[in-house]
């Protein structure tokens, strides 16, 4: 067993506890408290006042890829990927096949206290595929994945336009966008139906089976074709996966949105840019927001509105709200400050909080496994020496399933290991 002590405990499920004790047991937090008995054999940690948070939640990211996705590549771009929806819909491209877990990039993100990120393919199609979230530690993909697929991302605004409108196909305007999700929905639909009656036929074809007496069998029926990405879109609506969709203007979110009144599916609004325009368009349906990344320029032309008020003014008017930096669009190792710099501009400090910890874990679906300090949760957390939102403030340690994976006073960059020195 394992007991971190004398500690500044922000469970994100209560008050913060002064001077407060976490035990923990074969990676999962057993007790948490101001007076919790300390069992003889445990390995003791006293933190010496300092703060402990769960670990931070990166709830939108393109980590361990964007250092090798090019412009033309078949996941990120309209050249590759000829589902058979068309290049522009792809819903089965699986980024999982893509996650190298020893990539540099989840080291930054330890060094940083990110111990949870939900990892998707880019926003140059339409449908873009699936994604997954994954502790940023461990030897193999397989035992690091919480959640897989976590939904499907989809796409509007100047992505996927710009990038088959340069070659001349559809979508090269939002009209064309919104034509071929609806249109990939509506084959969806249709392939749901053709499968019902199939079965609906089979069941039928295996009663006359037990009924026929010798006599002669009817004929079984023939089943679909069957299409992955097909397969996927179906279980988006029905409401299993939820559809992850990129939008920055206004506009274009409510374009999401009036395609999920139609069709009835869950959705959620990834970097919400100009969410602040239809907060309550977006709070009447209940729909969460991951709102980054804001440590940008305005360099496109969707971020002329860009501002760090987005969050608080969707908080305000009741959304659900994560934050993101977009990883590795903004360094990872940013997330904290994107969250202190929302505060700054009006979001609550529990917001600010929660919205890179239990709010971000319950968008992306490992609410019940991270984002709070609670008996039964894995023990991810980070250790600081200040307030989390105070921009001076350093992590000092982190844990992943009870395991410290960062320590400030013996960490070395990697050119430190290999020897070289000031």
């Amino acid at each position: 067993m394992l007991v971190i002590t004398n500690a500044r405990i922000y469970t994100m499920a209560g008050p913060v506890i002064e001077k407060g004790t976490v035990l923990i047991d074969k990676g999962k937090i057993v007790e948490v408290g101001a007076g919790v008995d300390i069992p003889s054999k445990a390995e003791v940690v006293d933190l010496g006042g300092n703060t402990l948070t769960p670990g931070f939640i990166e709830a939108h990211s393109h980590l361990v890829a964007h250092d090798w996705i090019t412009a033309g590549s078949a996941l990120d771009s309209g050249s590759g990927g000829q589902g058979g929806l068309g290049p522009a819909a792809t819903a089965d491209i699986d980024y999982y096949y893509n996650f190298d877990p020893h990539h540099r990039h989840l080291e930054d993100a330890r060094i940083a206290g990110v111990t949870t990120a939900l990892i998707r393919p880019g926003s140059g199609k339409v449908i873009n595929g699936i994604g997954f979230v994954t502790k940023t530690y461990g030897k193999t993909r397989a035992e690091m994945i919480l959640k897989r697929p976590d939904g499907i991302k989809l796409a509007l605004g100047e992505n996927p336009k710009r990038n088959f409108g340069g070659q001349g196909k559809i979508p090269s305007t939002r009209m064309g966008s919104a034509a071929v999700l609806r249109d990939a929905l509506a084959k969806a639909q249709n392939y749901r139906t053709a499968w019902e009656r199939y079965q609906a036929k089979n069941r039928e074809y295996l009663e006359a089976q037990d009924d026929c007496n010798g006599e002669e069998a009817t004929k079984a029926p023939k089943p679909p074709a069957t299409d992955r990405g097909l397969e996927l879109l179906v279980r988006m609506l029905d409401g299993e996966l939820p559809a992850r969709v990129h939008a920055h203007r206004a506009d274009d979110i409510m374009t999401a949105l009036r395609i999920a009144d139609e069709f009835g599916f869950r959705v959620t609004i990834e970097h919400a840019t100009e969410g602040h325009k239809i907060a309550n368009e977006i709070a009447a349906r209940d729909v969460p927001c991951i709102v980054g990344p804001s440590f940008t320029s305005r360099g496109k032309v969707e971020l002329r509105d860009r501002t760090f008020a987005t969050a608080g003014i969707l908080e305000r008017a009741g959304v659900k709200v994560a934050i993101t930096t977009d990883a590795g669009v903004v360094f990872i190792g940013y997330l904290r400050t994107c969250a202190s710099l929302a505060y700054r501009h009006g979001l609550s400090e529990e917001g600010a909080l929660k919205g890179i910890t239990l709010a971000a874990a319950e968008i992306i679906g490992v609410g019940h496994r991270v984002g709070s300090i609670e008996p039964g949760k894995d023990a991810d957390f980070a250790v600081l020496d200040g307030h989390p939102l105070e921009l001076t403030t350093r992590v000092i340690k982190t844990y992943i399933d009870g395991k410290e994976v960062y320590d400030a006073a013996t960490y070395k960059e990697p050119w430190e290991r290999q020897g070289y020195t000031t």
